[in-house]
């Protein structure tokens, strides 16, 4: 049959006072004597621990107060070392600089979670080649009924209401094409935005073919010409 464990020995007297003064100043912090009895596991015994704290209160080691219907016990802080100004000052530098360098870091992480969510929005470079076909072939429908009607003889051979019609169709393909091309330009800025060399030869290895490359302007009246 095991034989029972003895308990540990418990520091008494100024061995005590040792161990809960080391304690206090070591967390800082305020403390009951039921506090102090449980976190030190019993390394001093209940009984002993308010001696000790009490007796290290008479001899101004530490700090006891009444709070509501209990006492607390906080190490004093006249022992503690007092900065000087210039160790002020040193520290409110650096304070300042690690400031500096998180609204940096932050920058520089809002950046990168901006050109993130570019990225993983954008179109896959298979998507984007057949929306260019698509916009291409449009594009080439729209110049040949432009040519159409700018191979009349007259603007008079077109009535009230075709010409109505016309500049309806005109201003609201003109609306799409201002919104496809902002679409386009926000999504280029995303996949170029890191890319190392000439964005031309890039324009020109991928085959984007801009508007001005391509002579056309968004603003120009499409039906100049039209008499």
């Amino acid at each position: 049959m095991a034989k029972p464990k003895k308990p540990a020995p418990t520091a008494k007297g100024d061995e005590a006072n040792d161990v809960i003064l080391k304690y206090l100043k070591k967390q800082n912090r305020p403390y009951s004597a039921v506090d102090v009895f449980n976190n030190l596991g019993g390394q001093v015994g209940k009984s002993n621990v308010l001696k000790a704290l009490t007796a290290l209160a008479e001899e101004k080691q530490i700090h006891a107060k009444l709070n509501g219907k209990q006492w607390v016990y906080v190490a004093k802080q006249d022992d503690l070392q007092v900065p000087s100004k210039e160790d002020l000052d040193a520290m409110d530098s650096k304070i300042a600089k690690l400031k500096d360098e998180l609204a940096a870091l932050k920058e520089e992480t809002r950046e990168a979670q901006a050109v993130l969510n570019g990225l993983t929005n954008s179109l896959t470079n298979e998507q984007i080649e057949q929306r260019l076909r698509e916009l291409k072939e449009e594009n080439s429908k729209l110049e040949e009924r432009l040519s159409s009607l700018r191979s009349r003889s007259t603007r008079q051979q077109l009535s009230a209401e075709d010409r109505k019609r016309i500049d309806k169709n005109l201003e609201a393909m003109q609306k799409e094409w201002r919104k496809r091309k902002r679409m386009f330009n926000d999504m280029w800025a995303a996949v170029t935005e890191n890319i190392q060399g000439s964005l031309a030869e890039f324009r020109e290895t991928v085959g984007v073919e801009t508007d001005e490359a391509a002579g056309l302007d968004i603003n120009a009246d499409l039906l100049k010409g039209l008499v």
